[in-house]
């Protein structure tokens, strides 16, 4: 059996808009093709700890925090998926990458939709996992707003191991893993959940848009995710041109955390598939 891979881990800061974006590059080859994680609400860059060394073998793996999340700053007022979109191009411009893979989580996914449409040329592919992305039809909305009220009413401030974005089943199953999430996500100055969730309402891209969209997309969602219902993100992926859609088994809202192995296989297959 041959032995894994050497990695090599680099990690810095870019200012960007005020604030210090912080950053992590994991690669085996730093010249492999750039995958970008993009975190959700509930996360920030040390969510991905079952992504970074199951996919730094073959790609450069690059997981960042946005601002007032993990390490990076929440000084000036501004923050939110909207300037998020600035901070992501402004690291891949940084570290140089050229063309990227990116991947958004929940909240990321908004922030990966918003970097495609604006400039698409510097996206290779585009991986979104658990989000609506902004891709607010009709439908999309209608499915989502019972979803997510019945959510919040179950979860009771100060419960260790809950969190709106695991599933339960996975919770009650993995309880240490569930309190691991818990608290990897109280790190860092967060801006309050209410807040960005109307940003995120209020952060719609442009269907015209997303309908000429012309790049390889893959769509992912847990088939118990009830803050981004599987009939939802369904609806998403069809109103994006020759977008690929996949329903992970068991998971809840956060499978690249609660099944790593099947997310993490799906989505290098995806990347794996669409290389330069």
């Amino acid at each position: 059996m041959s032995a894994a891979p050497e990695l090599e881990r680099t990690t810095g800061t870019i200012v960007t808009g005020g604030e210090h974006i912080y950053y992590e590059v994991v690669a085996a080859d730093r010249a492999a093709p750039p995958v970008v994680l993009c975190h959700g609400l509930g996360g920030n860059h040390a969510s991905w700890w079952q992504q970074v060394g199951a996919l730094a073998s073959e790609f450069r793996v690059v997981t960042w925090d946005q601002r007032g999340f993990g390490n990076s700053t929440r000084r000036t007022g501004s923050f939110g998926p909207q300037v998020a979109v600035d901070d992501l191009l402004a690291l891949t411009a940084h570290l140089g990458l050229g063309r990227v893979h990116l991947v958004g989580q929940s909240m990321g996914g908004w922030v990966a939709m918003g970097a495609a449409l604006r400039a698409p040329a510097r996206v290779a592919s585009l991986t979104l996992t658990d989000t609506i992305a902004g891709v607010w039809t009709g439908e999309v909305e209608s499915i989502t707003a019972a979803s997510a009220s019945a959510v919040a009413a179950r979860f009771a401030p100060g419960a260790v191991g809950r969190h709106p974005a695991l599933g339960d089943r996975f919770a009650h199953a993995n309880p240490e893993l569930a309190t691991l999430y818990q608290l990897i996500s109280s790190m860092g100055d967060k801006p309050p959940d209410a807040e960005v969730f109307v940003m995120l309402a209020k952060m719609r891209a442009d269907l015209d848009e997303v309908g000429t969209l012309d790049l390889p997309v893959h769509v992912v969602v847990g088939e118990f995710d009830e803050l981004c219902p599987p009939e939802a993100v369904r609806k998403v992926a069809e109103a994006i041109p020759g977008a690929r859609f996949t329903l992970l088994p068991g998971s809840g809202h956060s499978p690249y955390f609660e099944d790593p192995a099947t997310w993490n296989r799906v989505v290098s297959e995806f990347v794996r598939h669409h290389l330069d």
